[in-house]
């Protein structure tokens, strides 16, 4: 599995109460299943579409002060596909990568504004050149500073073996069994961004059920994370406990698809709740990720 941008958010795992879905859990329990790790090779082909919704409407009150509300909603999303031009040893050195619309959308008081991605519908190079990172246009032509900032943040680490790959397990697992080590690292590689605002805690990975498709045996596995955000210069701080699902195709350990989705809860600073300030509200984030797997 290769990795992927940083991402944020959540969507429920379905729990199937009685007598017929306990038999069925039980028997799901005698499976296993195998994780096939595939080195990545010249040619391969990975396209992933993401999109991330947030919505917050949030008040805050207090005495001597006018309400203060905070309605906002923001849509991100993106579109790319990543050709392998050059691998050793399944440690990716150099890509193409193309991208399709890309675009950030948001609406604050009744004002909409899209602002599209400087990189939407481009097709870039990109590769290790000694021990740097560089990035032109698909005629091997420079490219501007932003540009080269858009295209990294998109790509998956060049030269070094994929951290996410590595953290899975080599030995078969059963339905119930959790993924302690593929947690942390994906918390770490997957989720954290390089804002220190944001922090993510918590994350437990587990084997839910084990399906069949056309591809070969599935693992859907449960995912469970609490995000909190807290901005330097905000008397408030938001703490969303997110729970999702995520699957990976067992014949050379793909994603699939990882959807994420929680309920945002917003918390004053004790400093402005002993001055009487109030919060009320409610909002919601979500992130849907899927990857096509070449016939």
């Amino acid at each position: 599995m290769h990795r992927v941008s940083s991402f944020i958010v959540a969507v429920g795992l379905l729990l199937v109460p009685s007598v017929v879905g306990a038999q069925a859990e039980g028997a799901r329990k005698e499976q296993s299943f195998q994780l096939k790790k595939r080195q990545a090779a010249v040619g391969d082909v990975d396209t992933v579409d993401l999109q991330v919704a947030l919505r917050l409407a949030f008040e805050l009150t207090g005495p001597e002060i006018e309400p203060e509300p905070l309605n906002v909603s923001s849509t991100t999303v993106s579109h790319c596909t990543t050709t392998v031009l050059a691998a050793r040893k399944g440690i990716i050195d150099r890509l193409k990568v193309a991208f399709g619309d890309m675009f950030d959308e948001t609406e604050e008081g009744g004002k909409k504004e899209r602002q599209a991605s400087p990189i939407s519908g481009k097709t870039y190079l990109a590769g290790m050149t000694k021990g740097r990172l560089v990035v032109t246009d698909e005629a091997g032509k420079p490219v501007s500073k932003e540009e080269q900032a858009a295209v990294k943040e998109n790509l998956p680490e060049l030269g070094k073996a994929d951290p996410l790959e590595a953290a899975l397990p080599d030995k078969p697992i059963r339905v119930g069994d959790s993924l302690d080590r593929f947690a942390k690292v994906f918390t770490e590689e997957f989720l954290q961004t390089g804002d220190p605002s944001t922090r993510f805690r918590g994350t437990r990975i587990r084997l839910s059920e084990i399906t069949q498709d056309a591809k070969g045996p599935v693992g859907i596995f449960s995912v469970s994370t609490t995000m909190t955000l807290k901005q330097a210069d905000s008397p408030v701080v938001m703490t969303i406990p997110l729970e999702g699902k995520l699957s990976m195709l067992s014949e050379g350990a793909r994603l699939l698809e990882f959807s994420l989705a929680g309920p945002a809860q917003v918390a004053l600073l004790e400093e402005f709740r002993n001055q009487g300030v109030t919060v009320e509200g409610e909002g919601e984030m979500k992130l849907h990720l899927t990857c096509s797997v070449p016939q």
